[in-house]
């Protein structure tokens, strides 16, 4: 099977997942599966982004070790399987009922994992970029900024139009996860312009793709979490599953691309 083949392969088992994840939400919330919980906090579709992030972890884990920390690509590896692992930890210990209590810090595990990975997940973003920084224009870095803006500050507008008696602490992990979304945006439009003017695989891009995604999930669940519609099995948890599954496609195929090469 030749090369192109193999990525034309890789592509339809892509799209076909991505499918299927519709297809299981559509179910889950058809059956109403929070008749059905697995445990006192977590439904059936929240396996996915747990499995997700474990899986995309362990691809992660796996680069890591064969990079050896060498060169850029090889610290970024590293930095991506630790924003991973946050990641993981704070899908496990998500619960749909909380109470934010800064003396019990058990009710932010959650949030404390979650925010620790979008400064890792930059970090990674930068040094994977790295290799290609002469091909990386102001320009692109000034529109990926424009446009990052452009979802930052509706979302912030939103966050603080929320009910006066949410408590300050909810409004500050409201309002951050936004400002968070906007700077690993950044990296990700950039990765965008670079596969569209064919420096980069699709494969690989799949990383970049995940990232604006996992930003559109976010600020969907801000707008359906602040008006209390949001529930467990909620079809935006959908972009938080394609996200994984799209950042563990970029890590296998970096995977292979490895092998290949030695």
């Amino acid at each position: 099977m030749s090369a192109q083949q193999k990525d034309l392969l890789n592509k339809n088992y892509l799209i076909i997942l991505l499918i299927v994840l519709v297809v299981v939400f559509l179910i889950a919330n058809v059956m109403h599966q929070e008749k059905f919980p697995i445990n006192d906090h977590q439904q059936m579709t929240d396996l996915l982004s747990i499995f997700g992030s474990f899986i995309v972890s362990i691809f992660g884990g796996l680069l890591s070790f064969k990079y050896k920390a060498r060169g850029s690509h090889g610290v970024a590896w590293i930095l991506f399987t630790l924003a991973m692992s946050c990641w993981f930890i704070a899908e496990y210990t998500y619960t749909y009922d909380y109470e934010y209590d800064l003396n019990n810090l058990s009710t932010l595990t959650s949030d404390i994992f979650f925010i620790a990975g979008y400064p890792l997940f930059l970090v990674f973003a930068i040094f994977y970029l790295k290799p290609r920084k002469n091909i990386i224009t102001k320009k692109m870095i000034l529109t990926s900024s424009f446009f990052s803006l452009l979802v930052v500050i509706p979302s912030l507008y939103y966050t603080f139009q929320t009910p006066d008696n949410i408590s300050f602490l909810t409004l500050f992990l409201y309002a951050i996860y936004p400002i968070l979304d906007g700077i690993i945006l950044i990296p990700g439009i950039i990765g965008v312009f670079l596969f569209f003017r064919g420096k980069i695989n699709l494969l690989w891009t799949m990383i970049f793709f995940g990232i604006i995604l996992l930003v559109a999930g976010d600020t969907a669940y801000l707008i359906f979490s602040s008006d209390g519609s949001y529930y467990p099995g909620h079809p935006i948890n959908i972009l938080f599953a394609w996200s994984y599954l799209l950042f563990g496609f970029g890590a296998y195929s970096h995977l292979k691309l490895y092998y290949k090469q030695n």
